[in-house]
């Protein structure tokens, strides 16, 4: 997942999902507390961007 040689789009595509990713784990402390793989942290960066919802 840190190896950005190995994804697929731009460096710059790369951090705005990495960003994205973070948001959403942050968005809710059940996501941030929970031990995510570097195999399910790669698919939540290939997904297109969603938006975050707080409730």
């Amino acid at each position: 997942m840190l190896d950005t040689r190995m994804w697929p789009g731009s460096l710059s595509e790369y951090a705005e999902r990495l960003l994205d990713t973070a948001d959403v784990l942050l968005a809710n402390p059940r996501h941030f507390f929970r031990a995510h793989s570097a195999g399910e942290l790669g698919c939540l960066m290939s997904q297109p961007t969603r938006s975050v919802t707080t409730q």
